[in-house]
């Protein structure tokens, strides 16, 4: 009669460890898609010259990891973004000269502010002598976010394996206490 209950406590046990894991699989796949998400939003804010908050609007964690899919996914806004939003870094000051302005380190030549109908503020610029040349000025973000992601994609791939290790110890440690 205790071989039968030991063989169930032992089938009971391996059930647990095998829950376990994949759990703690699914959080670490989470935390580093969290950190991907962190460091290319730096990286990329740091480039472009704009707040890190600015850019991170940009990325959003569509589905979370969980023990029966550990997949994270991540979708990011690749879009070009309005210089106005320049002005969200503090420092970034406006100088208006002969032919252009200079916002931060872009200069737009031919180019103004202007209050648009709707109340918003935009930077514009001519382009040509067209019947409509005149656009809102963006800056191109797609280059640098898709180089910024691939980046720490990789660098998270190498060190998901040492976390890895040390989340699946501690989650042993937890289970055959």
């Amino acid at each position: 009669m205790s071989t039968s209950s030991d063989l169930r406590q032992i089938q009971a046990n391996m059930d647990k460890l095998k829950l376990a894991v994949a759990k703690a699989g699914s959080k670490q796949v989470n935390k580093m898609a969290t950190k991907v998400m962190r460091k290319a939003t730096a990286t990329v804010a740091k480039d472009v010259g704009v707040p890190a908050k600015t850019i991170r609007g940009r990325f959003k964690q569509t589905a979370r990891a969980n023990a029966a899919k550990p997949i994270a996914k991540v979708r990011v806004n690749r879009m070009n973004m309005p210089a106005i939003r320049l002005f969200e870094n503090r420092s970034n000051k406006m100088w208006i000269g002969r032919g252009g302005i200079v916002v931060g380190k872009y200069a737009i030549k031919r180019g103004f502010r202007q209050t648009l109908a709707n109340g918003r503020t935009h930077l514009m610029q001519r382009r040509g002598k067209a019947r409509y040349a005149i656009d809102v000025v963006k800056i191109p973000l797609s280059a640098n976010l898709t180089n910024a992601v691939q980046a720490e994609v990789e660098r998270a791939r190498t060190e998901m394996q040492t976390e890895l290790k040390q989340e699946l110890a501690k989650e042993f440690g937890r289970i055959l206490r």
